[in-house]
């Protein structure tokens, strides 16, 4: 009996041991916060379109400096020319919205040690560190308008001219694209397996179609004649504010030298996997 409860003890302390260096390195979290959108648009970065957005994580701490993480995101985005400032911007009357749908990768870099043991054993200092992030992700989007009552996807209308053939060689935009992930925060800890974060990350994305604008327009007849009543007037919907359209073919619709960008932000409620404790401890 004496024998076993030596090799009990034992193998208590070094699962305690090896637990307790594994599994603290690993946080898993959900956020919840907000999602805005910047680019033709929103070309002042204006914070009036922000809307919900949340997601979960996974990280793991490398050391108290260095992370990384995984993480899935979701956010809705929107914009809409009639707020605007610029008189051209509100005659034009475009507008969007989307759902994001994203899965991103990232490292993290700690400005203090920031420690996810227990906060006894540990100064102040490492119950807080702010941080920078850089990262990848890549993500669904899918841009729709209201017309007449009913929401309309505008990818598959080509509002731009995209594979209208005989007309243009633009081809239809993919709704699944990248970004580089930048952003930064602070952590806190709040207790031996739970800790607070405050996170924003702004993500330079590769398509500048995140608002269905990017070119020109195209001819108002061509558009008509090929695509429809509909997608002529969600092409160039500034009819519904002059009482002559604006677009002609080859007039800027949208600016197409940027990308478009869009953030998420929010708080962070994080988990800090509890080592195995031994019960002779």
């Amino acid at each position: 009996m004496f024998a076993f409860r030596n090799k009990f003890f034992l193998t208590c302390i070094l699962l305690s041991g090896f637990n307790s260096a594994i599994a603290q390195r690993w946080d898993f979290g959900a956020w919840f916060g907000g999602a805005d959108y910047f680019g033709d648009l929103n070309t002042l970065t204006s914070f009036r379109f922000v809307n919900p957005a949340g997601g979960v994580l996974a990280r793991y701490n490398v050391d108290d400096r260095v992370s990384f993480r995984a993480n899935i995101g979701a956010g809705h985005v929107w914009a809409d020319d009639q707020y605007s400032n610029a008189y051209v911007e509100r005659i034009r009357n475009l507008g969007f919205s989307s759902n994001i749908f994203e899965a991103s990768v990232q490292a993290e870099f700690n400005f203090i040690p920031f420690s996810n043991v227990f906060l006894s054993t540990y100064s102040e200092k490492q119950r807080y560190s702010p941080y920078i992030l850089l990262g990848f992700s890549t993500f669904y989007f899918n841009p729709k308008v209201d017309y007449n009552g009913t929401t309309v996807e505008l990818q598959p209308l080509g509002t731009e001219g995209q594979d209208l053939q005989g007309y243009t060689d633009l081809k239809k935009y993919k709704r699944v694209s990248t970004a580089l992930l930048i952003g930064g925060g602070i952590k806190y800890r709040i207790g031996r397996n739970f800790g607070l974060q405050f996170e924003a990350g702004v993500r330079k994305t590769s398509t500048d179609y995140l608002d269905d604008v990017s070119g020109n327009y195209v001819d108002p007849i061509v558009m008509l004649f090929e695509r429809g009543e509909m997608t002529a007037f969600l092409a160039d919907p500034s009819v519904a504010v002059l009482s002559e359209p604006i677009g002609v073919a080859g007039k800027m619709r949208g600016d197409n030298t940027k990308s478009d960008d869009y953030m998420f932000f929010g708080i962070g409620f994080i988990y800090t996997i509890k080592p195995y404790k031994c019960p002779y401890q």
